[in-house]
């Protein structure tokens, strides 16, 4: 039953994602820029993995060895982890925009789980959920960190306000 975990917890991180940009959305306007960065990041993130798994066509350990696991098709590749990508993916969206290093390394524990949970099915090797990983990460927090860039430089401000740092 891990696939069912991984699937589920991949599911709850999605909804903790969408449910805080709604809610930055909603409460905090000045935000918004920061979310769509961030959410363009795990929607790039996910098509650069497809794109990698296309490039290196590795092959599953389920293909290769006998596991647990029904084994995904011939051609669905192994490397990144697409999983991995859009659990820590849904990781770094909360992350940017709430800003609470408590919530974060819950949900680095929860995304771990997803990650862990693929490689125990025998679907992907280490380095397959640790890439995708980096890649889930990476991509929101570059495009994030671009947003921001961008909006200081067209209102001249030096820094961002912190979500976190609103009170009211």
């Amino acid at each position: 039953h891990v696939d069912l975990v991984s699937e589920v917890t991949l599911v709850l991180l999605a909804l903790a994602a969408a449910l805080v940009i709604g809610w930055v959305w909603w409460k905090h306007p000045s935000q918004r820029p920061r979310a769509v960065g961030a959410s363009i990041g795990v929607v790039l993130a996910y098509v650069t993995s497809e794109a990698l798994k296309a490039s290196f066509a590795q092959a599953r350990p389920c293909s290769r060895w006998v596991t647990a696991a029904e084994c995904p098709p011939a051609g669905d590749w192994s490397l990144p982890s697409n999983h991995a990508t859009l659990a820590f993916g849904a990781v770094a969206v909360v992350a940017v925009l709430l800003a609470r290093a408590a919530l974060t390394w819950a949900m680095i524990g929860v995304a771990a789980l997803v990650a862990i949970g693929r490689v125990v099915e025998g679907v992907h090797y280490v380095h397959d959920v640790a890439i995708g990983a980096l890649l889930g990460m990476a991509l929101p927090l570059l495009l994030t960190l671009v947003f921001d860039a961008s909006r200081r430089r067209r209102n001249g401000s030096p820094r961002r306000r912190d979500v976190g740092s609103d009170r009211g």
